[in-house]
């Protein structure tokens, strides 16, 4: 089966990952993070594991992904739960 296209499916998807909500935190907490602190901040995760985890909270368009020379800078995306937010507000 194909993955959604939905954005609220991907949404749900991206944060149901206990790992992935955790790097959505770090990444809010310290804007401009690496992938290498990140994986650092996350021990218990192979940094090969954070940067496909960084690679689902992209495609759901939660952080967004800078290049900076060899490095890669994430930066939550501040309009990223607003599909959420919506359908909330719609059918809370």
């Amino acid at each position: 089966m194909a993955p959604s296209t939905d954005p609220l499916d991907q949404l749900a998807h991206a944060l149901s990952d206990p790992t992935r909500r955790a790097l959505w935190v770090a990444i809010g907490r310290r804007p401009g993070a690496t992938t290498a602190e990140l994986a650092d901040g996350h021990p218990q995760v192979t940094r090969w594991a954070v940067m496909k985890h960084l690679a689902v909270l992209r495609r759901a368009g939660l952080i967004q992904t800078l290049p900076e020379g060899r490095r890669r800078r994430h930066y939550r995306d501040p309009r990223a739960l607003e599909p959420l937010t919506g359908w909330l507000a719609a059918n809370g």
